[in-house]
């Protein structure tokens, strides 16, 4: 014999689903933002450091800049510019993947808060049928 269940659905399991797929996209995609911010911080951080070492160096040291496989000679203050604008430009990724981070976060609920919708009104629906 068959078992007579609850009945299923369609629609609320394929926005189960679609929620659940999102939900997974989203939740990488978060991580992988997290990841980034974190080597970005890492990168200014070592950058402010690389600052404070070249701050007690003379004004005539001859300094040299990493480019690939080679160093470049370099005068003192145009590495200095180099590095602030390398802080600058992390700050400003950083900035960036928040705005993207909240945005991702705040679909996720927008999703949750449409199917909890969903839900009341077949439970609604449902009622009204008994």
């Amino acid at each position: 014999m068959a078992s007579q269940g609850i009945p299923v659905d369609m629609e609320l399991k394929k926005a189960f689903q679609e929620l659940q797929t999102r939900m997974i996209t989203t939740t990488q995609q978060l991580k992988i933002a997290d990841l980034q911010m974190e080597q970005l911080k890492r990168q200014i951080i070592h950058s402010k450091l690389v600052e404070k070492e070249i701050d007690n160096l003379p004004k005539d040291t001859k300094t040299y800049e990493g480019v690939g496989r080679m160093f470049v000679l370099l005068p003192l203050p145009t590495i200095e510019k180099n590095l602030a604008d390398k802080v600058k430009s992390c700050e400003e990724k950083i900035r960036t993947i928040e705005t993207s981070k909240t945005y991702l976060e705040r679909s996720i609920k927008e999703g949750e808060e449409n199917l909890r919708e969903l839900v009341l009104s077949k439970q609604r629906e449902h009622a009204s049928y008994n």
